[in-house]
């Protein structure tokens, strides 16, 4: 049995990255151990499977459908005698939270969307190295081609990855346009949370520059009060990227 690796995340899109970056794990890294890794989408899932105990690393975003895993952190499970190593995904935390992190046991922050390589040096440097221990972490560089910028120049991991992306596309139209019918801001705004990433990844960075605005848009709406635009363009977007298939 390998190293018992928890991913918290919600967005079916970045878990299906995360799946993939293990599977190539062996070939980036021989000396990394075989890992067995397991999904949960909430903090209620995340609790229980932290409360069997017996993970070696846990990679988590920060914001679940049902609260913040920032809870769990302050709860102490990545503190103490025996606690896993944590990663946390984000999309650009201040410097304050960041060193809150860190005091919580946090070993490692990457920014979303983190490059295939980064991800898995992180994830092999943590399976070696002594409970408590930090990892600096290399940033994403300012690339256009998103194969090289994210997957390590693997085409047919992008395009793999990609593929299930637009097939997934089909569940986030349907959550955002519910969610604008009953004028829910908090719903859409979790929606376009998920595919800032996702569309960096898939590079798409004008789509993602929409879902980011969307995202501070709503996160700013009060409750109860009228939506404003945005998502109608991002929505058609999305839409013409699953009538376009992989490019060439």
């Amino acid at each position: 049995m390998g190293a018992r690796l928890l991913l918290i995340e919600d967005d079916a899109s970045i878990a299906r990255f995360v799946e993939l970056a293990l599977d190539g794990l062996p070939d980036h890294d021989a000396t990394a151990p075989k890992v067995d890794l397991t999904v949960v989408t909430s903090l209620r899932d995340a609790r229980a499977a932290l409360a069997q105990g017996g993970w070696q690393l846990v990679i988590s975003d920060l914001m679940l459908p049902d609260g913040s895993a920032e809870s769990l952190l302050a709860d102490g499970l990545a503190l103490g005698r025996g606690a896993p190593k944590w990663v946390v995904f984000s999309a650009g935390v201040q410097e304050e939270r960041r060193a809150t992190l860190t005091d919580r046991g946090v070993a490692a922050l990457l920014r979303k969307p983190v490059p295939l390589l980064a991800l898995l040096d992180t994830i092999a440097s943590l399976l070696r190295e002594a409970p408590g221990s930090t990892v600096p972490v290399p940033q994403p560089a300012d690339e256009v081609d998103p194969v090289h910028a994210h997957f390590g120049g693997d085409r047919a991991l992008f395009d793999s990855f990609r593929h299930g992306c637009l097939e997934r596309f089909a569940d986030d139209l349907a959550q955002g346009h519910a969610a604008v019918l009953a004028g829910d801001a908090q719903a859409l705004r979790r929606v376009a949370h998920g595919l800032k990433a996702v569309l960096t990844l898939i590079g798409e960075p004008g789509l993602s520059a929409q879902a980011r605005a969307l995202e501070d848009a709503m996160t700013n709406t009060p409750p109860g009060a009228p939506l404003p635009p945005g998502w109608e363009p991002l929505a058609f977007g999305l839409q013409g990227l699953r009538e376009r298939p992989l490019a060439d």
